[in-house]
């Protein structure tokens, strides 16, 4: 009885632990994305996330295309596959910052 005490504990530290870390994630992403040089011309910015992103950081994304890219398409998709995090492609510019890169990253 303990160890499945100890199993459940873990799981929520480990649940816990992940959505604060998709949490910096974002954030650092939309630091980023808001201060790397972009092209005015880009027609189409796509930003991809494992799950539904919040409305205060899509707004964010928003602010930062209307300043930067005032003419480009601003898309939302989830990909599971990125396990958390965003990815971001706008024209040649790739900002990666999914769970599923820095854990590729860390074990190679």
């Amino acid at each position: 009885m303990v160890f499945f005490g100890q199993c459940v504990f873990a799981v929520i530290v480990i649940f816990v632990l992940k959505k604060l870390l998709d949490k910096e994630l974002m954030s650092v992403a939309l630091e980023k994305f808001e201060s790397c040089k972009i092209s005015s011309d880009i027609k189409e910015i796509n930003v991809y996330s494992a799950s539904a992103i919040s409305n205060e950081v899509k707004n964010h994304f928003e602010s930062v295309r209307q300043r930067k890219m005032p003419q480009a398409n601003l898309n939302f998709r989830e990909n599971a596959d990125l396990k958390g995090g965003l990815v971001i492609v706008a024209g040649d510019l790739l900002l990666d910052f999914s769970l599923f890169s820095r854990l590729q990253n860390f074990w190679a």
